[in-house]
């Protein structure tokens, strides 16, 4: 049994499967202290406790081979099912991208592609950012922050993906051409939110 926020099927919008159809299983609950940019409150709550067999079933439904498990903080649930689900999930044929902000660790025995997105101020301990596949650190008002912070961690430049920090359109566009240059700069990769971009605040995208 699992708290689940939401399902639902559209693209992934960000980082490096980005573009990417894929079925969305938001699961509820974040670590406090709550982020003051939180663009998915409606995460932050107890959620909707639901079986393992009704999530299957849903994503199943959407005949899409991606899962994104994303929060809140989804790592708070992994030993109350979402190991388990991971694992019926993989054993079906699916691929699965966690999203992550680090804050409730990753676990050791984590299966499938894992991509921190730390924030401002937050840098994960070395050995939590040891078990990513990807960063996807957000870029604030000051870019030194999360720059020092991944000097510092020796992650691959290749495998980091900035993002500009904004939870609506005119945030992300003001926000873009910083983000461009400093990837130009350090040989990082950019990763815009499209789905802010093509659909603003828009909810279930």
């Amino acid at each position: 049994m699992l708290a689940i926020c939401e399902i639902f099927y559209s693209l992934q919008g960000e980082g490096p499967l980005m573009g990417r159809p894929a079925v969305f299983v938001r699961l509820s609950g974040c670590v406090k202290p709550y982020c003051e940019f939180c663009d998915t409150p409606e995460a932050l709550g107890q959620g909707t406790p639901m079986a393992l067999e009704t999530i299957v079933g849903q994503v199943r439904s959407y005949g899409c081979s991606l899962v994104v498990i994303t929060g809140g903080e989804p790592f708070l649930q992994w030993k109350q099912g979402l190991w388990e689900l991971s694992q019926i999930l993989i054993e079906q044929g699916m691929s699965v991208q966690y999203e992550t902000s680090g804050r409730a660790g990753i676990p050791e025995d984590v299966t499938g592609i894992v991509v921190l997105s730390p924030k401002p101020g937050q840098w994960p301990s070395p050995e939590i950012v040891a078990r990513a596949h990807f960063l996807k650190p957000i870029v604030g008002d000051d870019p030194h922050i999360t720059l020092d912070a991944i000097k510092l961690s020796g992650f691959p430049a290749n495998r980091i993906w900035l993002m500009p920090l904004g939870g609506n359109r005119e945030e992300q566009i003001t926000g873009m051409p910083m983000v461009w240059d400093l990837c130009v700069r350090y040989g990082y990769c950019m990763s815009p939110r499209l789905h802010i971009l093509a659909h603003d605040r828009k909810k279930g995208i």
